[in-house]
């Protein structure tokens, strides 16, 4: 199921909002707040390119859940966009 066909169900909603105005379900949405990849395991200094690329990956994944999660209990939700990746000549190092 996509969160478009989640949104189209009333129903689903309506449970999805009662469900997020509980204090236990704030509470749990503070944790996952707190605990992104990056501030669980920061990138040390130094590291490679590709190692920099596949953290912020991990990032920017996890930042898209959280904000699907909460668009579950919204009736016209901004729909998360997902990142587009373009390897375009403006987007490499020119030397």
């Amino acid at each position: 199921m996509k969160l478009t066909d989640w949104t189209n169900n009333k129903s689903a909603i309506a449970d999805a909002r009662q469900l997020q105005s509980t204090e236990i379900y704030k509470m749990m949405q503070e944790v996952l707040a707190e605990e992104t990849p990056l501030s669980r395991v920061p990138i040390p200094f130094g590291a490679s390119p590709t190692d920099f690329a596949y953290a912020h990956g991990m990032q920017k994944g996890y930042e898209y859940a959280l904000k699907v999660l909460k668009a579950l209990g919204a009736e016209a939700p901004e729909i998360p966009q997902e990142p587009e990746a373009t390897f375009s000549s403006s987007n490499q190092n020119e030397r």
